[in-house]
């Protein structure tokens, strides 16, 4: 017996290999913004302090 082929804009039940994008959770989703504004502020305040000092220096 042949297996007929599927028809197109079906999709085949024995294909798997094609898995859904996971759902990130919503405290992922605002961890990883808040994570990036901490990162921000930090870099910002650190360029403000270098600046800083090196104007004592000079």
């Amino acid at each position: 017996m042949k297996a007929t082929p599927p028809v197109p804009g079906e999709q085949n039940p024995d294909n798997k290999a094609e898995k859904p994008p996971k759902k990130e959770n919503k405290f992922m989703s605002l961890l990883k913004k808040v994570g990036f504004n901490i990162w921000l502020a930090v870099m910002v305040i650190g360029g403000a302090l270098a600046f800083v000092t090196a104007l004592f220096l000079v």
